[in-house]
């Protein structure tokens, strides 16, 4: 087995990936809603994404499958809340 192998595939079996995927999904958020959305987690197949507008969150909500195919993200449930973003 090479060595990059068992690394690749112990960061995914500790979710190590996470972060990449974060990025990915803070990326599409910044070029739909510059400044008004956040990534915040990513755990268990959930991600949460924290907006200041109500009328964005509701957005998100509705856009949230064409989120998911934007970053590549399957079989993941969208939580979308309004709050501050700090």
């Amino acid at each position: 087995m090479l060595e990059s192998d068992y690394f690749a595939r112990k960061r995914q079996e500790l979710g190590l990936d996470r972060a990449d995927d974060l990025a990915r999904v803070q990326a599409a958020l910044d070029a739909w809603y510059p400044g008004l959305a956040r990534a915040r987690q990513l755990h268990r197949g959930t991600l949460r994404v924290v907006t200041p507008s109500a009328s964005v969150a509701s957005e998100l909500r509705m856009r949230q499958l064409e989120l998911a195919q934007v970053v590549g993200l399957e079989n993941v449930r969208i939580a979308v809340r309004v709050g501050t973003i700090s």
